[in-house]
C-alpha cells in the first residue's frame, strides 16, 4: 500500500498540481479524488478466500440428470458374478462401485418391472407409478416394490429416480431409489416375500440396445439390498429392458 501512495504522489508536480487541475469550462479534476478512487479500487480488489477446511459430504446426491415424463418396462435374468458390466456402466451417473454394501448377491436372479417417471412440485425426478419384482433364486427370496400416485405402498414416501447416459453409445440407464436422505430412510422400501417384512433396496437398469436392436444381451440390471447383498450391474442372460421415451 505504501508503494501505491508513492506512485500517486509522483503524479503531482512541484507546484502541487497536475495538468488536470486547470479549468476546462466548469470542470475541475482534483488529484485527491483520483488518488482516493485508485486507492479504493486497489484495496477492494482482494480475493475472498475461505481457508476453512472443507468436510466431505458422504451422502451427496448423484449429479442432476434428465427426468423425462416417460416410461421404462422390461424383464429378464442375470447370473452374477458372471457377465459384469463394470467397465463401461458400473459407476455411471454417480453410482457407487460394486458391491455396495460390500457383499455379493450371486446366482440366478430374475426380474420384471414397469416404471412411469414424472416430477414433483420441486422439480425432483420421481416415480409416478410402477411395479418392480425381483427374485433371488439361490436365497429363495422375492422382493416387490409397488408405487402409486407418487407414493411407495410399503413406506408411504415418494420414490426418487435418476436417468442418465451410460458408457455405451446411445445407451441410457435408470436408477430407482435415489437416496433423498441417509439410510435407513433413504433409497426405497420393498416387501420381502409375502409376510417376511421389508427391506431397503435400489434398482438399476440400462437400455443399451436402443433403436430397434432388441435382445442383444447388452442390456443390464443391478439390484442392491440392505441386508442381502448387491448383484452389481450385470448384463442380461435373457430378456430385455426398454426405455420408451417421453
Amino acid at each position: 500500500m505504501a508503494a501505491l501512495w508513492a506512485a500517486l504522489a509522483g503524479i503531482v508536480n512541484s507546484e502541487g498540481r497536475t495538468p488536470m487541475m486547470r479549468e476546462h469550462g466548469t470542470l475541475i479534476v482534483w488529484p485527491s479524488l483520483i488518488a482516493a478512487g485508485l486507492l479504493a479500487a486497489a484495496c477492494s480488489d482482494q480475493p475472498n478466500v475461505n481457508m476453512a477446511p472443507q468436510k466431505p459430504n458422504f451422502w451427496a446426491s448423484p449429479p442432476p440428470a434428465q427426468c423425462p415424463t416417460g416410461k421404462w418396462t422390461g424383464g429378464g435374468r442375470i447370473d452374477p458374478p458372471s457377465n459384469p458390466d463394470q467397465e463401461l456402466d458400473e459407476t455411471s451417473g454417480g453410482q457407487p462401485p460394486r458391491y455396495s454394501p460390500p457383499s455379493p448377491l450371486n446366482g440366478k436372479v430374475t426380474f420384471g418391472f414397469n416404471v412411469f417417471l414424472g416430477q414433483d412440485a420441486d422439480g425432483n425426478c420421481i416415480v409416478n407409478k410402477g411395479e418392480i419384482e425381483v427374485n433371488g433364486h439361490a436365497l429363495k427370496l422375492a422382493w416387490h416394490v409397488s408405487i402409486h400416485n407418487g407414493i411407495n405402498s410399503f413406506d408411504g414416501r415418494p420414490v426418487f429416480a435418476n436417468e442418465f447416459s451410460d458408457g455405451h453409445p446411445g445407451g441410457v440407464c435408470l436408477v430407482v431409489g435415489v437416496p433423498d436422505r441417509p439410510p435407513p430412510t433413504g433409497f426405497m422400501t420393498a416387501r420381502v416375500n409375502p409376510g417376511d417384512g421389508r427391506e431397503i433396496v435400489q434398482f438399476e437398469v440400462c437400455d443399451n440396445d436402443r433403436g430397434g436392436r432388441q435382445n442383444t444381451r447388452s442390456d443390464a440390471m443391478r439390484w442392491r439390498t440392505e441386508g442381502h447383498g448387491d448383484t452389481g450391474l450385470t448384463y442380461l442372460t435373457g430378456g430385455n429392458v426398454v426405455e420408451h421415451g417421453s
